[in-house]
């Protein structure tokens, strides 16, 4: 138990001791002086300032040693202070007292600087063949009074803390030490071990000062003490005589030849002999502290691996250390290699090699890609057009996206429209597996369009429409229309891309980013750490957010500002297609109508049914059903080629897949980069940090050692 007060276990587990208690001028140093054969330099008084373990051992070679276990004092210079003696008697030690209260912060005279008491405790180790196996604490004496340039009002609560908390262990015996010419049942002491063993099962009474019992009425109230006849402690009382005030160099045998001496005389003859006298009451000290050691082992032992398993786990919880540079950027790789398997698995559709993924089904990251692609897909397709074409229900052919009919407009909210208030699944219409999450929002401020609810097509003539803009726009052509027509219709006809495409690219944002957020919320559970990368993070992940953003404008400025081509082949097919489908469809009508009327098929009377359908004999409804072919047809083209692009490009390129896509944002080559300043500030520990794992880790190998002692 002495090795493990060396290692400071007793701050972290309770240990069985001894401490000594009472008020001042109670007798307790003299007590001490004749247990363990040390004598006090009372001449400085420094002793009764602080507590002192006093550490008896024996062993072949005599040594004394005196150092400092730090409560208040500067940890390093108490570390350093370390006086060796080799007589108990030395005028030596009251130097050593000397120099230790001023290590302590403990002020030698009433004018001079620190403080009456200290928390500290003065250790002092007595080797030698003739000790005995003893230790014992003492600790200052209670007082009640202030003292005038000396103690105050705090010291007095200073040092009834102080003997509170020694005593309040439930592992510690008391030895309480009460002057025989006092008023005993009056005495603080008692009071305070009563409260701290109401039982009174480990505290010990020393009556001291019997010879200035001078009346028989207070010499008989020490013999029922001692006799049991009072039994307000179980372990009972002991009386002791110890040197005179002015003995200072007395041997042990004479100081104990005296005692004897004096208890030999009535009434102290009528006591048992192992309740008199110092060598009787360091013998019963003695075994109660064997046996509460004792007793105490197993439990000791138990409560030390408990400790020690919480301590580990307290520092495991602290992540790896950071207080180097190189273990700063190790950290910060480690977080940036989970991230980087999470974002692949994420990328992969790998859901079941993470929990993550089924914690969070929202980081399903490429499903929740494709799902929204497919979903833009389809509402621009049966959406995407800002008037229906005449032809859009009779066009059969089977290799054209445009088959895909219109669903019932009554679906669809007829209140869309430009300048309202949507959410960001509105775009979509109907709700799908999942919504846009919109954790984050606030990083990528400027970043994200508006949302977008996208209204079905308009049921006006777009024939009507094509006619009014090509008789406001005609120049001197013939037999023709403009090369500016077909731009011109197809701008108007797709004017709900651009929201709808920004709108989808914020959403795909929205997407990327709460999964970066949220997987590095995962693989960096360090709240200050986190932030601190994230902070580094966010500039360079919105410049990779803004190319996605800025590639989508490209493309719709191709679109719409540049010239309207394509070199697909399919496009005169459609167009050519297109035209048969309406003869078809027109041929079919006159029959019926020439059925109806019950008349013989008239090739003739068709074609001529069929030229005033087609407008033939009106140039400008010839002219405006045939920009409304090529319309028809490039339009198809362009949407299937403007789906995929913005899909493929953007979202999948520049949002999942690039080299420098936010989700390449983190990774061991980006924090290979990071200079020491970069890494101290995202993964530097603070000083609070710092200190709490160097008490973590030593308090861990102290544990280690303790286990190993009670081991051995």
């Amino acid at each position: 138990m002495d090795k493990l007060r060396e290692l400071g276990i007793q701050e972290m587990v309770p240990l069985p001791q001894m401490v000594v208690v009472g008020d001042q001028s109670a007798g307790k140093s003299s007590v001490l002086d004749s247990l363990t054969g040390f004598h006090f330099p009372r001449n400085v008084t420094l002793c009764t300032r602080h507590a002192t373990e006093i550490i008896c051992r024996r062993e072949e070679t005599k040594s004394i040693v005196v150092s400092i276990q730090a409560v208040d004092a500067d940890e390093g210079k108490a570390k350093k202070f370390r006086r060796e003696a080799s007589n108990l008697n030395a005028p030596e030690f009251a130097k050593i007292f000397s120099d230790a209260a001023e290590v302590m912060g403990i002020k030698s005279d009433p004018d001079g600087p620190g403080s009456a008491f200290s928390r500290d405790i003065l250790r002092v180790e007595i080797s030698g063949p003739n000790e005995d196996h003893l230790t014992v604490i003492d600790v200052p004496g209670m007082f009640e009074n202030e003292t005038p340039g000396l103690t105050t009002k705090d010291d007095i609560e200073l040092v009834k803390n102080m003997v509170k908390g020694y005593i309040s262990e439930s592992r510690t015996i008391i030895l309480a030490v009460v002057p025989c010419n006092g008023d005993i049942a009056n005495q603080k002491i008692l009071t305070y071990a009563k409260e701290a063993d109401p039982d009174g099962k480990r505290t010990l009474g020393v009556l001291t000062k019997p010879d200035l019992a001078v009346e028989n009425a207070t010499k008989e109230v020490v013999v029922d003490l001692v006799l049991g006849r009072r039994r307000d402690l179980q372990l009972g009382y002991c009386v002791v005589k110890n040197r005179g005030a002015d003995d200072t160099s007395s041997s042990t045998e004479a100081r104990n030849s005296e005692e004897k001496s004096f208890f030999s005389q009535s009434p102290w003859t009528r006591l048992p002999a192992e309740r008199v006298g110092i060598p009787a009451l360091k013998t019963r000290i003695q075994q109660l502290l064997m046996d509460r050691t004792r007793n105490e082992f197993p439990k000791v032992r138990a409560e030390l691996s408990s400790k020690l398993k919480g301590k580990e786990e307290d520092l495991e919880g602290m992540g790896q250390s950071r207080s180097t540079v190189d273990e700063q950027r190790m950290f910060v790789g480690e977080v940036a290699s989970k991230f980087m398997r999470i974002k692949d698995q994420g990328l992969d559709a790998y859901y079941n090699r993470n929990k993550i993924f089924s914690e969070n089904t929202d980081l399903k990251l490429v499903t929740r890609i494709r799902e929204i692609n497919e979903r833009f897909s389809r509402v621009v397709y049966e959406k995407g057009h800002a008037r229906k074409f005449s032809a859009q229900e009779e066009d059969k052919s089977a290799d054209t996206d445009a088959a895909i009919k219109e669903e019932d407009s009554t679906k669809y909210s007829s209140d869309f429209g430009f300048g309202e208030s949507f959410d960001r699944d509105d775009l979509y219409d109907n709700k799908a597996n999942f919504n846009i999450p919109l954790i984050g929002e606030e990083d990528l401020d400027g970043l994200l369009a508006e949302p977008y609810g996208c209204a079905p097509p308009s049921d006006e003539d777009i024939l009507k429409y094509i006619e009014h803009e090509y008789m406001t726009s005609r120049g001197d052509e013939l037999g023709t229309f403009s090369g500016e027509m077909l731009p011109t219709t197809f701008k108007e006809q797709s004017k709900k891309w651009s929201p709808m495409a920004r709108a989808h690219v914020s959403n795909a944002i929205l997407i990327v980013h709460h999964f970066i957020r949220t997987v590095l919320e995962k693989v960096c559970p360090d709240p200050d750490v986190r932030t601190e990368l994230w902070t580094y993070l966010l500039d360079d992940l919105q410049k990779r957010y803004q190319r996605a953003v800025d590639h989508a404008e490209f493309l719709l400025d191709v679109e719409f500002q540049g010239t309207s081509m394509t070199y697909n082949p399919s496009f005169w097919d459609k167009r050519d297609r297109t035209r048969r489908a309406r003869n078809e469809s027109l041929r079919e009508q006159a029959n019926a109508e020439l059925r109806a009327d019950r008349r013989a098929v008239d090739v003739d009377k068709i074609e001529t049914i069929l030229v005033m359908a087609l407008g033939n004999e009106d140039p400008v409804k010839t002219t405006r059903q045939d920009i409304h072919d090529v319309l028809f047809s490039y339009y198809d083209i362009a949407r299937s080629r403007f789906v995929d692009v913005l899909c493929q490009q953007v979202i999948h390129h520049y949002l999942l897949h690039a080299t420098d896509s936010p989700l390449a944002v983190l990774s061991d080559t980006v924090v290979l980069k990071m200079s020491d300043d970069q890494l101290d500030s995202i993964a530097g520990e603070d000083m609070i940090s710092r200190e709490r794992r160097k008490k973590l880790n030593a308090d861990i190998e102290n544990l280690r050692q303790a286990l190993k002692i009670l081991r051995g």
